[in-house]
């Protein structure tokens, strides 16, 4: 008995086990030294793109700024005299050069003591959270040490690692899903795969970017992640039906338009113990579903479709 079956399009999942992460995580330093007199954001609060973290006691940053910008003012009236002094013959190139660095030294420095006034507010680069605080008020920071650590987490990622075999299947911009420890279903798009493996593991990381405007997903929770591979045309046929050749390989058999038994390798992509979805088939095949234990390759049978037999339905 036989089954005409006809090639269908499967989709076959990758699944990996990964971890939730921020999308971005950073720690603020310190640009000048000084020490902490306001603080305006504690550790867990929602923080804002260019609000206040810290301010320093600003000292005499504002006197140096201001002498700074008075010494420019004075380095130009200089440079003003020696260019025209210079130009009706009453003084050397030299005296005019000498006062042009002058007033581009000056220049500078006043650049500088601005920028270190402004050093003394700490703002945050984006929305986030703030993680950790590492200052309290009244505390004295040099320059370069840590202040606080934030993170963000709209949208949130989920992290893992596949396997070569899988990693070429892969694209940005696909979509996929992953499942939190509670069942949680998240839904999201492939953003990253890296284009080199760990050297240990020979893995691939890839990063799945999910939507969290509420920040209800945090870091650091295992996940389950479902990568949906490119479908591909498979037969659907009972597990019932495999059989092996003499060289111990898998898998069913058809007769074809001349009557004849085929045996034909296939192979397994997925499915279940009962029904499972395999490659290896002509678009359409005629599949022994019953005798195909009974029968070699290269018989001649007579065949009888399963769709003739009164009272069978397939």
């Amino acid at each position: 008995r036989v089954r005409r079956i006809t090639a269908e399009n499967y989709t076959s999942t990758v699944v990996v086990t990964g971890q939730t992460e921020a999308s971005r995580r950073i720690v603020i330093r310190s640009q000048v030294a000084g020490r902490i007199a306001f603080i305006d954001a504690d550790e867990g609060d929602p923080v804002k793109r260019g609000g206040v973290l810290v301010r320093f006691d600003r000292e005499d940053w504002p006197a140096r700024v201001a002498e700074s910008k008075a010494r420019v003012k004075q380095r130009e009236m200089e440079y003003e005299a020696a260019r025209k002094l210079a130009r009706k013959g009453f003084q050397a190139e030299t005296k005019l050069a000498a006062a042009f660095a002058n007033l581009q030294a000056a220049k500078a420095s006043q650049e500088r003591m601005q920028t270190n006034l402004e050093n003394t507010t700490i703002r945050l680069p984006f929305d986030g959270i703030l993680n950790h605080r590492l200052v309290e008020l009244g505390d004295f920071l040099k320059k370069g040490d840590r202040v606080a650590e934030v993170v963000d987490l709209d949208p949130v990622l989920v992290t893992a690692y596949v396997s070569e075999r899988d990693y070429f299947k892969l694209a940005r911009g696909q979509t996929a899903r992953a499942r939190l420890t509670d069942d949680t279903v998240l839904n999201g798009v492939i953003r990253y795969i890296s284009v080199a493996a760990q050297p240990d593991t020979r893995t691939f990381k890839v990063e799945l970017e999910i939507p969290n405007p509420d920040l209800t997903i945090v870091d650091g929770v295992t996940a389950e992640l479902a990568l949906p591979l490119p479908a591909i045309p498979a037969h659907r046929v009972s597990a019932a039906l495999f059989t092996l050749d003499k060289d111990g390989r898998l898998g069913v058999k058809t007769v074809d338009a001349s009557n004849k038994v085929l045996f034909v390798p296939v192979q397994l992509i997925g499915g279940t113990d009962r029904e499972v979805f395999i490659t290896g088939l002509p678009q359409e095949a005629d599949v022994i579903i019953v005798g195909q234990d009974f029968v070699e390759h290269g018989e001649t049978v007579k065949p009888v479709n399963e769709d003739d037999l009164p009272g069978v339905t397939s």
